[in-house]
């Protein structure tokens, strides 16, 4: 499986960046210091949450897939055992019958 691990950091210059050119198109005055500090502000915010989404949904995968596992090898011993436990069965009742 990839490790690919994405920083608050690269997320923040991500969604700073976009937020940027979102406004940029809009016909609005040039932002002064107080918008750009409010966008870091949120862009900051934004970034801890998608990152902590992101942790979440990399851990439900793993766990998904360690118990997509165990019930693979669980699986097999079961259907093996079953197997021959219908085997015998019918074994029995042709030689009975």
């Amino acid at each position: 499986m990839e490790k690919t691990k994405t920083s608050k950091k690269a997320l923040r210059g991500l969604i700073a960046d976009s937020m940027k050119e979102a406004i940029g198109t809009l016909e609005l005055p040039k932002p002064t210091k107080k918008v750009n500090k409010l966008l870091q502000r949120n862009s900051k915010k934004l970034a801890s949450l998608f990152a902590d989404m992101i942790r979440r949904e990399n851990k439900k995968k793993k766990k998904a897939e360690k118990f997509m596992e165990d019930a693979g090898k669980s699986k097999s011993k079961k259907a093996k055992k079953s197997k021959e436990l219908k085997f015998v069965k019918q074994g029995t009742e042709s030689v009975s019958a």
